[in-house]
């Protein structure tokens, strides 16, 4: 039986839900993710095997023998090796310590595949921390999860790549929901992710890397973007490093599932250890960089192993790391021989930049989510008056030098490098409450931009949540269109529709899948209430036929009990279709506001001044003005007026507020007469 992709990510989400708070923290998604994707890899080497066999018999006329079949099992040609001991069949086979027998399947699995090294991460038979030498995870549990899966078959027969490459992305969204603020470290929200692809439009032949590449987001979505424009994924190369083994692991199985076969390295540091060389040593060079890094990393200096809480050490660490001209970085990405100063120790953001500028072949470009301090910390040189004087009275002048900070993005914007900066609305991505930005960089740009920077300040537009906040697709309309116009009015009416057709697209394709999700799951309940309608049905006609006074108070209990049963669940499937009525409800909103804001950019590319209050095409000359710093408050009028009150409306305020004031007035009077006061007097 095939399943929909609703019935698989229910059936996944299910599986989380059974280990969930058997682990320490949120260490439960590796667990889940590697489980899932173990039993994939079974299935589909059983599903292989079965296709093989099938067309020999019929190319031969007659059907195979068991032993042939378990022979050709053996030798036959499989995408994955599955050795013998590490088949879904031994794992359902074993009764104790299922565990230990988990964990070496899933080990032989790697083992026998280069591919597959490290996405294994996860001991199933890890010891409780109690010393007891039970194992953290208890038999029953893996159990139950080993017969959880083993109810649905997770091969290409039952479950095409596409479905379970976004039931896969679906599961990570749900895991980084319930992780909160640790989310961060590997899940970038992904209409954020989609700005930077549509902005960078990777191409065929394009070499794309992602530095802090945590579950593998923004390479799937590159993929997606090819495949999109009717190219193959593997038209490009992928490649990425992340410094926690098991984001990294999460990536492996995401690109795998995705048919991307990237290159993930994992467990070092970028800064320190970049994973990518060419043949002499240097960091590699690639055309398309995605990255989302750890913001303002305060020891970005120092490998995962020296990240330790003794203080003492990592000043000592530092003493050996810099020197007076900064960080001595072993590959030449910045300091002495680079235009670009080293970062300074405590704020790691122009470590990653620069390292990704590094990366950038001659015609590279790169989409980064910075924090907004880049564009902005950091104080030029400067003369200050010591409050002292000369010999001649005159006041004494000491000369401050300027921050390193200041002076990166200065050879950033002297080497016209800059090509676009998109400030976003705050809280959009987990346990990051401080203010954000998109930094597009470009080695190769068009002469007529060479000396210009577009600034879009975007933060006004999102949907508020309970907990965060949220782009809408009209959201990421604005942003595409600005940053593909770059201030060319002329480009706006094709731009608007080209945005507006795929986004409606895009609306009605989660429409469906919303409704889809929530038929699955209040399937059990909709089920239940037909049943209990037929049962009450019944149960009033039997109660009409009876005429013994006993026997009908019996039967009107009973009919009671029925009822009591049936409205608990018409209230559960009641709340379905609200929900579902909501959905509708969104997604029509969003609809109607995708076609308000196109109309709306048409109008504002025609207005100027008005323009001025979203986005604006600044030159090199007045950003060195205003000392090179991109606040983009400098260049874009982000004052939010008051809302404009109708006089007539205003005067029925007063109105109101009058009569309010009369008839507190009255009350006051009558209340103090009450009490014997002679207000005459």
């Amino acid at each position: 039986m095939k399943l929909t992709q609703q019935q698989l990510e229910t059936h996944l989400w299910g599986a989380a839900n059974i280990l969930r708070g058997k682990t320490a923290g949120q260490d439960y998604k590796n667990y889940i993710l590697s489980l899932m994707f173990y039993k994939r890899l079974c299935d589909q080497w059983e599903n292989e095997a079965d296709e093989a066999i099938a067309d020999l018999e019929r190319q031969q006329g007659k059907p195979f023998t068991e032993t042939q079949k378990a022979v050709f099992r053996a030798k036959g040609m499989h995408r994955f090796e599955i050795p013998v001991g590490s088949r879904w069949g031994d794992v359902l086979a074993a009764s104790t310590n299922l565990g230990g027998t988990l964990t070496q399947a899933m080990r032989g699995v790697a083992s026998a595949n280069e591919e597959l090294r490290g996405v294994f991460t996860v001991d199933w038979n890890q010891p409780a921390p109690d010393g007891s030498g039970k194992p953290l995870i208890p038999n029953e549990v893996v159990h139950a999860l080993i017969q959880h899966f083993d109810s649905h078959d997770l091969s290409n027969a039952s479950v095409p790549p596409d479905i379970l490459g976004r039931a896969y992305e679906y599961l990570i969204k749900q895991f980084a929901d319930d992780a909160g603020a640790k989310a961060g470290e590997f899940f970038t929200p992904p209409e954020v992710v989609d700005i930077l692809v549509r902005i960078l439009e990777p191409q065929p032949g394009d070499t794309i890397y992602d530095p802090t590449c945590g579950s593998g987001g923004m390479l799937v979505h590159a993929a997606d973007f090819l495949r999109e424009h009717k190219h193959h994924a593997t038209s490009a190369q992928y490649f990425g490093q992340e410094m926690n083994w098991g984001n990294a692991a999460i990536g492996k199985i995401n690109s795998v599932l995705h048919g991307l076969e990237a290159t993930i390295s994992a467990g070092v540091s970028t800064i320190t250890d970049p994973a990518f060389k060419d043949g002499e040593g240097r960091v590699r060079k690639f055309s398309l960089v995605l990255a989302n890094f750890p913001f303002s990393d305060e020891f970005w200096w120092l490998k995962p192993e020296q990240q330790t809480d003794d203080k003492k050490k990592k000043d000592k660490l530092k003493k050996e790391t810099f020197g007076k001209e900064g960080y001595k970085d072993p590959f030449g990405r910045f300091g002495r021989g680079t235009p670009f100063k080293a970062p300074p120790a405590g704020y790691g953001d122009y470590a990653f930049i620069l390292h990704i500028l590094a990366s950038l072949a001659d015609n590279g470009r790169a989409g980064i989510v910075c924090p907004q301090g880049v564009l902005f910390r950091g104080q030029p040189e400067v003369e200050e008056e010591t409050g002292e004087f000369d010999d001649e009275g005159n006041p004494r002048i000491k000369r401050r030098k300027a921050d390193d900070e200041h002076l990166i993005r200065k050879a950033l914007l002297e080497s016209r490098l800059i090509d676009a900066v998109i400030s976003l609305p705050l809280n959009v991505f987990y346990g990051a409450g401080v203010p954000a930005c998109l930094l597009i960089l470009k080695k190769q740009r068009p002469p007529e931009r060479h000396d210009q920077v577009l600034l879009v300040y975007a933060a006004r537009h999102f949907r508020e949540l309970s907990n965060q906040n949220e782009l809408r697709p009209q959201d990421v309309m604005r942003m595409l269109v600005h940053a593909h116009a770059y201030g060319d009015a002329a480009k706006v009416p094709g731009l608007v529709a080209l945005h507006r057709q795929r986004i409606r697209v895009q609306i009605k394709a989660r429409e469906h899948d919303e409704i889809e999700r929530l038929e699955v799951a209040y399937a059990d309940h909709a089920d239940r209430l037909a049943k209990l309608e037929t049962q009450v049905a019944a149960a009033r006609a039997e109660l009409a036929r009876i005429t013994v006074k006993t026997s009908k108070g019996k039967a009107e209990t009973a009919l009671a009990k029925l009822e009591v049963q049936r409205d608990k669940v018409a209230a559960k499937v009641a709340e379905r279709d609200e929900k579902i009525a909501e959905a509708h409800r969104r997604a029509e909103d969003d609809r109607r506001d995708v076609e308000q804001v196109g109309t709306e950019l048409g109008l504002l590319y025609r207005d100027p001044d008005e323009l001025l209050k979203h986005a604006r095409v600044v030159g090199i000359d007045e950003i060195e003005e205003n000392e090179f710093n991109l606040n983009i408050p400098r260049y874009v009028d982000t004052f939010e007026p008051e809302p404009r009150v109708e006089v007539k409306e205003a005067i029925e305020r007063l109105r109101q507020s009058e009569s309010s004031l009369r008839e507190a007035e009255t009350s006051l009077f009558q209340l103090l007469k009450a009490a014997g006061y002679d207000l005459k007097a």
